[in-house]
């Protein structure tokens, strides 16, 4: 788009004219949409920086969402954030071998976990 000494914007492709009152009303217009939208704003996870965007929906009982949000709010964090936090360290352990010590197998040549089956040295 350029801007002529006429005080125009042409739009190049189009072979448009917008006047400084068309570009007026229109800027009025789009500030009375944007008025009228709920202004939100996307969480962050602090791991990697990326939106946190997604749902998951689970039952419950009102007597645990209670209990749940009483311990977030001890925490000062959010229920959202209290049960991510929680479901994260799950997982860790489920997924990520810690090698405990009772399992590791030391050999001249390696070192061993087996409960995973990875070799640590």
């Amino acid at each position: 788009m350029k801007k002529n000494s006429n005080m125009k914007i042409q739009n190049q492709r189009m072979g448009t004219v917008i006047t400084n009152s068309d570009s007026s009303n229109m800027r009025a217009a789009m500030d009375k949409v944007a008025e009228s939208l709920t202004h939100t704003i996307s969480p962050v996870a602090k791991e990697d920086d990326t939106p946190i965007d997604k749902s998951v929906l689970i039952r419950t009982t009102e007597a645990e969402r209670e209990r749940w949000k009483q311990a977030a709010a001890a925490e000062q964090i959010s229920l959202s954030a209290w049960i991510r936090d929680r479901l994260n360290s799950a997982a860790s352990k489920v997924l990520d071998c810690e090698h405990p010590e009772s399992m590791v197998r030391r050999y001249p040549w390696s070192v061993t976990c087996t409960k995973c089956g990875k070799r640590l040295s």
